[in-house]
């Protein structure tokens, strides 16, 4: 590490201790990719092996690049009522494109009464823990039960758990994963612009000695949490404010000039994905959307989730994301639906592109 790096750590420890933590939401004028590639159809799609029992499709987690391979764990929206059966799936892929259905992690009770914090379960995170040597996936449960005139109870009280997978070191990827902590939950400690849905995305990154974490709640706002250790405990440090609005599940990658940038998902405002960018992995810039509308071979209605930059070297990134077939924005009423019939012929694939970092 640099004189400049070490440096950089003091203050963002002076920022993690400092109360109030502010942010910078300096605007960004252009985008600093070029977007080279767009595949002309998903690459993991409806009656692909694999899909047989998925009703909704794929939704959030993370992609990878690991031992020359692709992995990627998702949400597959697999049951009815919508949103709420759901499982968390590991896929694996040799060149990105061909895609094999690896196991099941985990899968939600499909409860709808309220009565199980594991009724839905959401993006699957796998990271690394070089202190214990071993893999980990932080994801998110829900408790689920049926909306009435005034919320939507389909997805709520989210909280972030973390599972080890029971196989040490690099390989232990493929699991089995244990659940074995509780890292963020709703309730006395949690900042004001924090909603109904409890914590509802959760991304750790390691600055240095520290860890830090996006996390998410409705509606669409995400702030700051670190640790010292990924295992917890966890403290929220924006209590103030959200870092930023409009922008779910944000991932971190580390670019290779060293910046950090969070790719997320626009949901309804922009409903299109885009990125923020750190010199420091504290302080993030405005939000900035990528546009793929007028791909000329646009399969999808409506953009969902990124899954997190793989770098390929050169300046040259994979990003996979998932999209529904679908704008279901575009339904009247669609999160006050009395019945899951709106969502019949919906389905989220998975898609890839490829961006270049501009020269500048």
């Amino acid at each position: 590490m640099n004189c400049n790096m070490k440096h950089l750590s003091v203050i963002m420890i002076f920022l993690l201790l400092a109360s109030p933590v502010t942010f910078s939401q300096t605007k960004l004028a252009e985008s600093i990719f070029d977007v080279l590639e767009v595949t002309s159809k998903p690459v993991i799609t409806k009656g692909d092996p694999g899909t047989e029992s998925n009703l909704f499709g794929f939704e959030g987690g993370r992609a990878l690049k690991f031992n020359n391979e692709y992995h990627l764990f998702t949400t597959e929206i697999n049951g009815s009522p919508v949103w709420n059966k759901t499982r968390l799936a590991h896929w694996k892929s040799c060149d990105g494109e061909k895609w094999t259905r690896l196991s099941t992690v985990f899968e939600s009770s499909g409860n709808f009464d309220g009565t199980d914090t594991h009724a839905c379960l959401w993006s699957p995170m796998p990271t690394f823990d070089k202190s214990k040597n071993c893999w980990c996936l932080t994801y998110v449960a829900y408790r689920s039960k049926p909306n009435d005139e005034e919320a939507w109870y389909r997805n709520y009280d989210g909280r972030i758990y973390i599972a080890y997978s029971q196989v040490e070191g690099q390989m232990g990827i493929y699991g089995p994963y244990k659940e074995s902590g509780l890292l963020l939950e709703p309730g006395q400690k949690s900042a004001n612009w924090e909603g109904l849905m409890g914590v509802d995305s959760f991304f750790p990154y390691k600055l240095d000695s520290i860890w830090m974490a996006f996390y998410g709640s409705s509606t669409e706002v995400n702030g700051l949490a670190s640790a010292n250790n990924l295992s917890g405990p966890w403290e929220r440090i924006s209590m103030n404010k959200p870092v930023s609005q409009h922008t779910e599940n944000p991932i971190v990658t580390q670019l290779d000039d060293g910046k950090y940038i969070a790719f997320f998902d626009g949901c309804g405002k922009f409903q299109r994905f885009g990125y923020m960018l750190s010199d420091n992995g504290v302080s993030w810039s405005a939000p900035v959307i990528i546009d793929l509308e007028a791909h000329t071979g646009k399969w999808w209605g409506l953009t969902r989730t990124p899954l997190g930059l793989i770098s390929a070297g050169n300046g040259l990134y994979t990003l996979f994301f998932t999209a529904y077939n679908k704008n279901f924005y575009n339904v009247p009423g669609i999160w006050s639906a009395k019945s899951d019939s709106v969502f019949d012929g919906y389905f989220a694939s998975l898609g890839k592109i490829i961006l270049k970092i501009k020269k500048s």
